[in-house]
């Protein structure tokens, strides 16, 4: 995992000139640590921080500091986004403690903790229409905001290739994602020697082969990745719409139909952004449509 030892709760850093306390860490992830903190002025926000003193995870001093410049440049194009995506208030690179800080907007709740919620409220009401880990309702709704995240990446060239429950944050009611240490430029072309790794299953296949181009197709698997996990309670361990063992297919013909068509492994066989707003579990909601004809 990633040193904890360096970094403690309480210490103060100057970030482009404003002091932040570190208060305590709310997360570890492959290339950092993330921390609530506090301004000056008394405002929360979360610091995530890069550690540079000492590789691990097999992970060297070069990748990590590529995953913070990715993180920075991404965030900077997508600044306009910050319905859809977490706000980046600043970053610095600070040789003095060799690490490396990016401000970000704090969330009111995980992800994965709102969706514990949502599926003991299915359980418990006796209005459940399905066996599906959380309403047809609620289903819905996370799956437009996740189509409307997919359509902001899309519009700013970024492929995200990470996108998975643990880098989605709630704001209220809005669904933002995060982390964008992996993330490339979609019209990068195909060199390669382009960077392999994610979270599997949720990353699609491709990432991990390095033997053909990763397109905005891969976030298109992971979308599709997500709402299985929304529909039976767990990750696609076969890599396929097919079920978990002892779990019947969701009774949601519209779901059956996209996660089918998101996970195929051969990204051509996947369906293209239009087609996934077009689609009728999608469509039914103005929200997404209105999103669809923003960037058309």
């Amino acid at each position: 995992m990633f040193s904890r030892k360096l970094i403690h709760s309480h210490q103060l850093y100057r970030i482009q000139g404003d002091l932040y306390t570190l208060i305590k860490p709310i997360g570890y992830g492959t290339y950092g640590s993330v921390w609530m903190s506090k301004t000056q002025n008394g405002e929360y926000v979360a610091v995530k921080v890069f550690n540079f003193n000492q590789s691990s995870n097999n992970i060297d001093v070069n990748e990590r500091l590529n995953s913070f410049n990715s993180e920075v440049q991404m965030a900077n194009r997508l600044l306009n986004e910050s319905e859809y995506v977490v706000t980046m208030y600043g970053y610095e690179f600070q040789s003095k403690y060799n690490l490396a800080f990016i401000v970000l907007e704090l969330a009111d709740e995980l992800f994965l903790d709102r969706i514990r919620i949502l599926h003991k409220n299915h359980l418990n009401s006796k209005y459940s229409e399905s066996d599906d880990f959380i309403s047809s309702k609620d289903r819905q709704n996370i799956w437009i905001q996740l189509i409307n995240i997919l359509l902001a990446l899309h519009r700013h060239g970024v492929v995200h290739r990470d996108l998975k429950p643990a880098n989605l944050l709630y704001f209220g009611k809005r669904l933002k994602v995060i982390d964008f240490g992996s993330a490339q430029d979609e019209f990068a072309g195909y060199s390669g020697r382009q960077r392999i790794g994610g979270s599997r299953p949720y990353s699609a296949p491709e990432c991990f082969s390095g033997q053909i181009p990763i397109t905005s197709k891969a976030d298109i698997w992971s979308v599709g990745a997500i709402l299985y996990f929304l529909t039976y309670g767990k990750r696609p361990i076969y890599e396929n719409p097919r079920p978990p063992n002892g779990v019947s297919s969701t009774s949601s013909h519209l779901v059956q139909d996209i996660l089918h068509h998101c996970l195929q492994r051969n990204p051509n066989r996947r369906p293209d952004h239009q087609w996934l707003v077009q689609h009728p579990l999608t469509k039914s909601s103005r929200l997404g449509f209105l999103n669809w004809l923003r960037i058309h």
